[in-house]
């Protein structure tokens, strides 16, 4: 009898397992790597495993489509339709497409087939579908998940320069910042920024002029930078550079662009006096004369609107239009004054010009002697020696 009650125990243990076992385990494959909107005639696998000892009959499954999902097939198609083998949609009220009956041996396996759309205007994520499988008077019920992925675009947000001054100007270290954002809907694995000048006076400091980055999710903002120098005898102009990305997104597709960018080389002039002269060399008081200054451009750019004013006690032309004066040139300031007295001159010269970096005042320091005139009675001291010296040097030669 102890027996006998151990077995029904163990039976009825077995029946509960069994009861409580899942019929069915369900796979699904598709026909493409990933899933995009639009996609059409995608092909979905469905394979049935029977998990029971026993035959399964009258087996169908029918999987439930919602947005922005579709059926391939219109709905009021002949049932085991050879084009079409072992498929089954419903399309939420308007009509089911489903395989014919088909049995399942124990252990055994069946494929059933879908084909489905997906609507262009599908946004990027994870859709759950339902499914039921119905065997025997009976029904079973599950779910896959499908994702949709979206389209892949880095946008450029921001290129901006930086130095030590507002602009770059030849001779100068400076940093190109770039901040891109991805925009797109699919996270992008690696993506690789390089700037390429296109004029070998602009060089980068690194060895190379690349950034790499990883794992960027939809949305995400990241910056770079990347140190530059311009030469000191680069010329002053707009310098295109290659902007070149390439990136890797989640579906394994690569792209590449190219943006051009660029900065733009300001010049600064710098100005001052290389030479100073006058005419006559020994300047008398009352006498007029002429004072030349040389302005000399020593700087990376031009200097343009140049005008020269000297503020003194001196009388006279006291202001010089010379206009543009170039780098590495120059231009003569020409002055004509009426010194009134005698003594040391001071004066300030001031070198007015705008260049890149906007206007400029610069100031130097002048300094002119002028010399007293002669007294009016030292003239007829000097015929009077020289009448003498004459006279003497006569008698001399008379003499035998």
């Amino acid at each position: 009898m102890r027996f006998n009650y151990k077995l029904v125990l163990l039976i009825m243990l077995v029946s509960v397992i069994n009861a409580g076992a899942q019929p069915f385990d369900v796979t699904t494959v598709l026909s493409v790597p990933q899933l995009t909107p639009g996609d059409r005639n995608i092909g979905l696998e469905f394979t049935i495993q029977n998990n029971q000892d026993v035959p399964i009959g009258n087996v169908k499954a029918y999987l439930f489509l919602r947005y922005p999902f579709s059926a391939s097939i219109s709905p009021n198609n002949k049932l085991g339709e050879i084009s079409y083998p072992g498929y089954l949609i419903s399309t939420g009220g308007s009509g089911d497409e489903y395989t014919p009956y088909f049995d399942l041996p124990p252990k055994m396996s069946r494929k059933t087939f879908f084909k489905i759309d997906i609507d262009r205007s599908a946004n990027y994520g994870e859709y759950d579908l339902p499914y039921t499988i119905y065997y025997d008077n009976k029904e079973y019920n599950g779910k896959i998940t499908l994702t949709i992925k979206g389209n892949t675009l880095i946008e450029i947000k921001n290129v901006s320069v930086a130095s030590n001054n507002s602009q770059v100007e030849p001779g100068e270290v400076f940093k190109i910042q770039v901040s891109f954002e991805n925009v797109g809907d699919n996270e992008i694995k690696w993506l690789k920024l390089s700037l390429n000048p296109k004029d070998k006076t602009l060089i980068p400091l690194s060895s190379d002029s690349e950034m790499i980055f990883r794992d960027i999710p939809h949305g995400s903002i990241r910056d770079s930078e990347v140190w530059f120098s311009l030469e000191k005898n680069a010329a002053v102009k707009n310098y295109p550079i290659d902007l070149e990305l390439t990136y890797l997104d989640e579906r394994g597709i690569e792209f590449n662009e190219t943006k051009l960018v660029g900065i733009v080389a300001s010049g600064r002039a710098n100005m001052d006096i290389a030479k100073k002269t006058t005419e006559p060399a020994v300047i008398v008081e009352n006498n007029p004369f002429t004072l030349t200054l040389k302005i000399e451009n020593t700087g990376t750019g031009d200097a343009k609107g140049v005008i020269a004013r000297l503020d003194s006690t001196l009388i006279g032309d006291d202001l010089a239009y010379l206009g543009e004066i170039k780098k590495d040139d120059y231009s003569n300031a020409l002055f004509m004054f009426d010194p009134d007295g005698s003594g040391k001159k001071s004066g300030i010269l001031h070198i007015i010009y705008e260049d890149d970096f906007g206007k400029h005042d610069v100031q130097k320091e002048i300094n002119i002697v002028v010399n007293p005139a002669q007294g009016g009675n030292l003239l007829p001291v000097l015929i009077g020696i020289i009448v003498i010296v004459i006279i003497v040097i006569f008698l001399k030669r008379r003499k035998p």
